[in-house]
C-alpha cells in the first residue's frame, strides 16, 4: 500500500503543477504529465520527508564551535544532569561524568559514565597523560617510580544492554552506596577504588594528585555490507571506521531518518561510496592506508547539522536528497556529470570570476588528532597556494581543524580539495526551469549556456540546491569543476609527519621524604666499626607493596661514637647523616635503613639515642630499627 501524503504536501504539489500546466501548452500532455508528477514527487520530499533540497558539504563550513574540544574529552565532568556523549567511527578519546565519587579517610571510590551505546573495545586508558595497563588481577599496573603501585583496583563496562555491576564498589563502600542494581546498562563506564598508606608515599603512588580517568574507545555501529551483521540485532553490530557507513547509521539510528523508505531504495549508491572510502591510498613513508576514515564524540544537544557536518569534513562529503526524498551521499571524488541544464532551461545565472577579499584564502594550516599523541590535536602541515600568494602578494591564512579525522595524510589530501574549491577560477548561480528538478542529487552537472562563452559547456560543482516555487525556479549555487581534484602525490603532497615526541620518564620529586620499609629479609643489615658502616645486602618491602632490592655498600672516614641515619636511593646509593638526619628524612626520596652508631677503638658503641616519631623503636644495642 501506498504511503499517505500529508495535506501540506499535497497543496505544495497541487502549486507546483499549476505552474507547469499554466505553460503546458508549449509541450506534450506526456511532457506535462511527467513535470507535474516530477512536482508532485518534489513536494514530498520537501513536506513529508521534511527537508528541503539543501546540501551539506563537509569542507564548506565546519561547525567549529559546537565540536567538543579534544583537549576537554580528558577531563571528568561533575554535572547535576550529566550530558550524554556519542562516539563515532574509530576509536577516540573520552572521558566521562561522575555517576559516583566517594572519599572516606584513605580511600576513594569513583564511576565514570563514558558515552551512550556499546563499545566493541577499550584499548586504551589514560590517568591525566599517563597511559596505564590494568593488570590480570584487575591492580593498575606499576609506572616508573612505583606511581599507582597496588593501590588502584579498575574495570570497564563496553556498554552492553545488561551490563555487570561493579561489585567491587559495592564491597568498600556498601549497597546503600552502590548498589547491585547499579549496572548502567547500555552506557560505557569505567570505575576505580584508590587508596595510599600514609601521607609520606601519597605523593609516590599519585604524583599528579587525584587521578582522572580517561579512556578510548572504538564504537560499533550497523554495517549493510556485512551479511553478519543485522540491523535488527545490535549485537552483531561491529567497530567500524568508515564515514560514509556512520553517517548512514546516524541518520537512520541517531537522527530519525526512514531506514526503508530513505535509505533502502539507495543502498547501491551508497554501498558505492562507503567502498571507495575503503580503498587504499599510498603513503609517502610507505605502504597505504584508507581514503577516508572517521573518530570522534559529541554531547546529544550537537545541533544535527554541526553533526552532519563534523562527518562530511572527514570525506569532503556532499550531502543532500533526491526529488523523491532518498538520501543521496557522495564521499569526496569527482564524477562525471549525468544532469544537463542547457539553454532553454535556464531563465537566470550570474558568473564571476574572481572570490571575494573576505572569503579569500591562500594557505590552510591543517590540524587533526593524533592517536600517536595521546589523542591530541597536532598540526599534520599547511597547504599554500603559491600562485595565488605571488600573484596577491598578501598571505590569508584560515585554520582548518579535522578533528574527527585520524590521520595526517587524510588531513592534507582533504586541505587539497578544499583550496582547490575555495580559489575556484570561476562560482555563481544558476536558475532553471523546474526541468532542474531532476538535478536534485546531483554533486556534479553539466551547465550549457550559449549566452556566454565562459559559460557555453561547462562542469560544476553543487554547493547548494533551493527551491523557488513563487518564481517556478530552482537555484543551483555553483563553482566551476576540477576533473584533477582527485590527483595525489604522496611524496610531493603529503608533507612530513608529525615527529612523535617520547615522554621522560618522570623523576621522582627531590621534596619526597624518606621512605621506611615495613619488612626486611635480613632484621639488621648494618654494622659498624669506629670508622665504618658496612651494609648487607636485603630485601626490603615498602608501604605501597613494592620490593626493592637493597645491595651490599660501605660508608668509610666517618667519626667514631656517633649515631647516624643510613639512607638509600637508586642512582645515588648509600648516604649516612648525623643523628635526627633531618635533611635526608624530610626531602630527596631516599629510603630509610635505620640507625647506626659507629664503635670507639676498642668496639665498645654508645647508648641508643631516642628515634625521631614515626620510625620505629630500638633493635640492638648499636641499631636502632
Amino acid at each position: 500500500m501506498a504511503e499517505p501524503i500529508s495535506a501540506a504536501a499535497t497543496a505544495v504539489a497541487q502549486w507546483v503543477a499549476s505552474v507547469v500546466f499554466t505553460n503546458a501548452g508549449t509541450m506534450s500532455v506526456t511532457a506535462a504529465a511527467t513535470m507535474a508528477n516530477v512536482a508532485y514527487i518534489a513536494a514530498y520530499a520537501i513536506t513529508y520527508v521534511g527537508l528541503t533540497a539543501a546540501v551539506s558539504m563537509g569542507l564548506g563550513a565546519l561547525a567549529r564551535s559546537q565540536m567538543p574540544d579534544p583537549e576537554s574529552q580528558k577531563i571528568t565532568r561533575k554535572q547535576t544532569r550529566p550530558m550524554r556523549y556519542v562516539a563515532v567511527g574509530g576509536p577516540s578519546r573520552m572521558s566521562g561524568a561522575y555517576m559516583l565519587r566517594e572519599q572516606v579517610g584513605n580511600r576513594m571510590a569513583i564511576v565514570l559514565g563514558i558515552c551512550e551505546g556499546r563499545l566493541a573495545r577499550i584499548p586504551k586508558i589514560y590517568f591525566q597523560d599517563d597511559e596505564v595497563t590494568v593488570g590480570p588481577d584487575g591492580y593498575v599496573v606499576a609506572g616508573p617510580y612505583g606511581r599507582y603501585s597496588h593501590c588502584i583496583v579498575l574495570e570497564t563496562r563496553l556498554g552492553r544492554p545488561v551490563e555487570e555491576p561493579y561489585t567491587f564498589i559495592t564491597t568498600e563502600f556498601g549497597p546503600t552506596l552502590w548498589p547491585t542494581s547499579a549496572r548502567g546498562d547500555g552506557i560505557a563506564s569505567l570505575a576505580a577504588y584508590c587508596w595510599h598508606g600514609s601521607k609520606e608515599n601519597f605523593a609516590k603512588l599519585y604524583p599528579n594528585g587525584e587521578i582522572i580517568p580517561s579512556i578510548v574507545g572504538a564504537p560499533v555501529c550497523f554495517d549493510w555490507r556485512d551479511p553478519t551483521q543485522d540491523r535488527a540485532n545490535e549485537a552483531t553490530w561491529k567497530e567500524c571506521w568508515n564515514p560514509v557507513v556512520w553517517m548512514v547509521h546516524l541518520e537512520w539510528f541517531r537522527l530519525g531518518r526512514s531506514w526503508t523508505r530513505c535509505i533502502e531504495p539507495v543502498l547501491a549508491d551508497l554501498t558505492a561510496e562507503a567502498d571507495y572510502c575503503d580503498e587504499p591510498v599510498p603513503l609517502k613513508a610507505g605502504g597505504t592506508e584508507p581514503r577516508y576514515r572517521c573518530a570522534g564524540n559529541y554531547p546529544v544537544n550537537m545541533e544535527p547539522a554541526s553533526i552532519r557536518a563534523s562527518l562530511l569534513s572527514t570525506m569532503d562529503g556532499w550531502l543532500s536528497v533526491n526529488g523523491k526524498g532518498h538520501l543521496v551521499l557522495k564521499a569526496g571524488r569527482y564524477d562525471a556529470p549525468s544532469f544537463t541544464l542547457t539553454g532553454e532551461h535556464i531563465e537566470g545565472y550570474s558568473w564571476r570570476a574572481f572570490q571575494t577579499d573576505e572569503d579569500a584564502i591562500n594557505e590552510l594550516i591543517v590540524t587533526y588528532v593524533s592517536a600517536d599523541h595521546a589523542y591530541s590535536e597536532v598540526e599534520a602541515g599547511t597547504w599554500r597556494d603559491e600562485s595565488d600568494i605571488t600573484d596577491m602578494g598578501v598571505l590569508r591564512s584560515e585554520p582548518l581543524q579535522l578533528l574527527w579525522v585520524p590521520s595526517a595524510s587524510q588531513a592534507m589530501r582533504l586541505a587539497k580539495r578544499k583550496m582547490v574549491r575555495v580559489n575556484a577560477l570561476r562560482r555563481g548561480q544558476v536558475r532553471a526551469r523546474f526541468h532542474g528538478l531532476n538535478g536534485m542529487g546531483q554533486r556534479y552537472i553539466r551547465v550549457q549556456n550559449p549566452e556566454l562563452a565562459s559559460m557555453a559547456d561547462v562542469v560544476v560543482e553543487v554547493t547548494n540546491v533551493e527551491i523557488d516555487f513563487a518564481a517556478a525556479q530552482v537555484i543551483f549555487d555553483v563553482i566551476l569543476a576540477d576533473p584533477d581534484i582527485d590527483a595525489w602525490d604522496p611524496a610531493e603532497e603529503e608533507g612530513e609527519q608529525p615527529p612523535v615526541i617520547e615522554r621522560p620518564d618522570p623523576e621522582p620529586s627531590d621534596q619526597e621524604p624518606a621512605r621506611k620499609p615495613i619488612a626486611r629479609s635480613v632484621p639488621y643489615p648494618t654494622s659498624a666499626t669506629e670508622d665504618t658502616i658496612t651494609i648487607v645486602t636485603f630485601t626490603a618491602t615498602m608501604p605501597n607493596g613494592d620490593v626493592v632490592v637493597i645491595p651490599a655498600g660501605t660508608v668509610p672516614g666517618l667519626t667514631a661514637l656517633t649515631n647516624y641515619g643510613v639512607f638509600w636511593k637508586e642512582g645515588a646509593g648509600f648516604e649516612v647523616e648525623v643523628y635526627p638526619a633531618t635533611s635526608h628524612m624530610t626531602a630527596g626520596s631516599w629510603i630509610f635503613i635505620g640507625w647506626q652508631a659507629t664503635s670507639d677503638a676498642g668496639g665498645a658503641f654508645p647508648s641508643n639515642p631516642t628515634p625521631p616519631g614515626g620510625w620505629g623503636g630500638s633493635g640492638e644495642s648499636n641499631v636502632q630499627q
